[in-house]
């Protein structure tokens, strides 16, 4: 195999999804959302990124290369119910994503070069890439989808630690490997005010169901005066309630005063939460995080300082109460200097180092 200068940076060659545009109107999507921050981020470190994407991508990559037109778009997937989940269009193999991955191997195949990095934000949905193009190296990118969503032959980076250790133990994994890494999603901190007023209600914000822990809120409703906020894809009805207001899907600025104006905000997910992208966008507006005491949750949420995680009722009402004592100012610049893209780039470019370095000494590389 060819070496590659350990002075040259690799060109990025991101993959963006079918069935959504890299967009602020799509960025409620977390992966929409990546993808739209993933070019500026890696620009910060001097990188060349090229996109493959739906016509109207607002990312900043150096290239974007179309897939579906606007037409072509609106044909397959009509307007949306802003209500409805992203991933009933995802459909894997379907027409529609058969369609846009031929042509997403095509235009590739006149752009990607030997020592190209291949991103992959969106795991096995397009597996075929790394057989399409074996002596370029494939990364993960940013897994918070399950194991079966993961790719073959791919190097990996997880949302959070404890993702990273629900990966193993699903695998059975008696050993760790040094080339898979951990780093957290990455925001664009200009389009986050940091708000210092106590806010006046109770916001959740994220897919509305019950494995996100809408019962917990309900539970929370029925013994609070707090105006509760619920705002997000699903259907409402089976928790509706007097202290219960709903909010349709929102993005962009919307999120940033949503999230913002709130006296907290809740996260009681009943699964391994993989990140919790909301809860960390209301921490950079300096809002409280409360959840639950497992998943990504003990990495994200620094107990009785930036919010609180819970356990029992009795929990989630003494949080609620105690978290207009916490310090906003802190919490926002706590999460601004850990979660900004300038940040999350050094890390970025320390994986795509190692990755490159495999052309030469690899680990024993000094």
């Amino acid at each position: 195999m060819s070496s590659v200068s350990s002075l040259t940076k690799p060109t990025l060659h991101i993959i963006g999804l079918h069935h959504t545009i890299i967009s602020n109107e799509y960025s409620h999507c977390a992966f929409s959302g990546k993808i739209l921050r993933f070019s500026k981020m890696m620009q910060l470190q001097n990188y060349h990124v090229i996109e493959y994407s739906n016509e109207g991508s607002e990312s900043s990559a150096n290239e974007h290369v179309v897939m579906f037109s606007h037409s072509l778009f609106r044909e397959y997937y009509g307007k949306k119910d802003k209500k409805e989940f992203f991933q009933n269009y995802i459909q894997y193999g379907s027409p529609q994503h058969i369609e846009f991955e031929n042509k997403l191997i095509i235009e590739m195949k006149k752009r990607v070069k030997f020592g190209d990095i291949i991103c992959h934000p969106f795991g096995i949905s397009h597996q075929r890439i790394v057989t399409e193009f074996p002596n370029n190296f494939h990364i993960e990118t940013g897994i918070g989808y399950g194991v079966l969503g993961m790719m073959d032959n791919s190097f990996k980076i997880f949302e959070s630690y404890a993702w990273l250790h629900y990966y193993l133990g699903e695998k059975q994994a008696k050993n760790g490997n040094n080339y898979q890494w951990v780093i957290p999603n990455y925001y664009d901190i200009d389009e986050w005010t940091p708000r210092h007023q106590v806010g006046s209600y109770i916001a959740f914000l994220g897919r509305i169901c019950s494995d996100k822990g809408l019962n917990t809120i309900k539970a929370i409703a029925d013994n609070s005066n707090y105006k509760i906020k619920v705002c997000g894809q699903g259907d409402i009805t089976p928790w509706l309630h007097p202290n219960i207001e709903y909010i349709e899907p929102i993005s962009g600025k919307e999120r940033d005063s949503y999230l913002g104006n709130a006296l907290c905000v809740l996260m009681p997910t009943c699964y391994i939460e993989p990140f919790g992208g909301s809860g960390v966008e209301a921490l950079l507006c300096g809002t409280p995080l409360i959840g639950v005491d497992y998943g990504a949750f003990t990495e994200t949420i620094i107990d009785g300082e930036n919010g609180f995680r819970c356990h029992t009722l009795k929990d989630w009402l003494n949080a609620i109460e105690n978290c207009s004592k916490l310090d906003r100012t802190k919490i926002a610049e706590q999460a601004r200097a850990k979660y900004s893209l300038e940040a999350c780039s050094v890390k970025y470019d320390k994986v795509f180092t190692d990755v490159i370095g495999l052309y030469g000494k690899g680990w024993y590389s000094l």
